[in-house]
């Protein structure tokens, strides 16, 4: 009995090996088929672009990539009465009604932010006046 079952074994394993490497195709094909490298190489999208750099180079891209990617910025803290002074600036440069908002926090102060801003828009609200915007938008504190 034993006998049996080892041989039944046996031949599944085979019949599993002959499938998964593609040796009965005709009949059955196996569990990859068109998965091999040249279809892989066929299915790659701009594969030009890509780029194998040492571990410092790499680390060093990223932070470059990071420090001018600070896409938000923000003003604050505010109170309700500086609020209000605050806005007009905002009004008064003429910047996209779209372009910041309007940030009430827990605790009362009021944070003007600006998120996704382009360098440009991150231009013009670094150049407002300090005075009315508690010393100016600055790089976010929390993303």
């Amino acid at each position: 009995m034993l006998r049996g079952l080892l041989l039944a074994l046996v031949a599944a394993n085979l019949f599993f090996l002959t499938w998964s490497q593609g040796w009965m195709a005709p009949a059955w094909p196996g569990p990859r088929l068109g998965q091999g490298e040249p279809q892989r190489l066929a299915n790659q999208v701009r594969p030009d672009w890509v780029q194998v750099l040492p571990a410092a180079a790499a680390a060093s891209r990223v932070a470059g990539a990071r420090q001018s990617a600070r896409l938000c910025l923000e003003a604050g803290p505010l109170g309700e009465a500086t609020v209000a002074a605050a806005e007009a600036a905002l009004a008064a440069a003429a910047l996209p009604a779209d372009s910041w908002v309007r940030r009430n926090e827990e605790s009362g102060e009021i944070w003007l932010r600006a998120d996704g801003a382009n360098a440009a828009l991150q231009a013009r609200l670094q150049a407002l006046p300090a005075g009315e915007l508690a010393g100016g938008f600055k790089p976010c504190r929390t993303p």
